[in-house]
């Protein structure tokens, strides 16, 4: 009987749980309120957010830090941008967020919600060798990248995964579609997604941030491996909760 009564507990805790998490979200984001320590939680994958392409050719630097509550399941839920240099900083970050997963923390062997958060610094000294090379190229006048259709052969990925749905707007049921051009480097990694168009921002944010994670076999051009420039349509389906390319 007690272990029934805990059960049916469980859901009106982490509802108590969610409502003071609203109440600090707000607070956070007053103007020169000052924001508690974040108490760390291990991610499942390593916090690389995309960096936003228009900041990034103009060498634009900066922090962003968002905050959010991990559930049993280790999924983020009441996501909050709490600081940011630059508001696309900001979403960027938390697109990212809302893609990883989390390891919650344990009392007795289960599994607790948390409270926690993220920062992150924007700063092109975090590339590698093949980004700062692609970077290069980017900043000139008319960068040197063929397109898809001049390869070989058709690009062929490895790995694509989809995107995660924006958490605002799955529970408003808001669907839609955006259009990301980005750069597979020679070692058939993404680089640099960008953001052409789209119905809302939050769509382009969350397409862009899956797509930094996809893999390819490396494109070759004249039997030479190359970097190349293509696009990819993503839908947003509210109905099903899925997005699709």
């Amino acid at each position: 009987m007690l272990g029934r009564f805990v059960t049916l507990m469980r859901p009106l805790h982490l509802c108590l749980f969610l409502f003071a998490a609203v109440g600090l979200a707000t607070a956070q984001t007053i103007p020169g309120g000052p924001l508690p320590p974040i108490k760390q939680i291990s991610m499942v994958r390593k916090l690389a957010p995309v960096y936003p392409f228009d900041l990034l050719i103009k060498g634009k630097t900066g922090t962003a830090e968002v905050r959010f509550m991990v559930d049993y399941s280790g999924r983020p839920v009441m996501t909050t941008i709490a600081e940011a240099t630059n508001p696309v900083f900001g979403r960027a970050l938390l697109a990212e967020v809302e893609s990883n997963e989390f390891m919650p923390p344990r009392v007795n062997g289960q599994p607790q919600i948390s409270l926690t958060g993220q920062r992150y610094t924007f700063d092109e000294a975090n590339l590698d060798p093949a980004e700062k090379r692609v970077l290069a190229e980017l900043r000139k006048p008319n960068p040197a990248f063929p397109s898809a259709r001049e390869l070989d052969s058709p690009l062929s990925p490895v790995r694509r995964e989809p995107p995660t749905y924006p958490l605002a707007l799955l529970s408003e049921g808001t669907g839609g579609k955006t259009e990301i051009e980005f750069i597979v480097t020679q070692e058939g990694r993404v680089a640099f997604p960008r953001i052409v168009s789209g119905t809302h921002e939050d769509f382009g944010w969350a397409a862009a941030t899956a797509i930094a994670r996809w893999r390819y076999q490396p494109p070759v051009k004249g039997g030479q491996k190359v970097d190349t420039r293509t696009s990819i349509v993503v839908s947003f389906d509210a109905a099903k909760g899925t997005a699709s390319f």
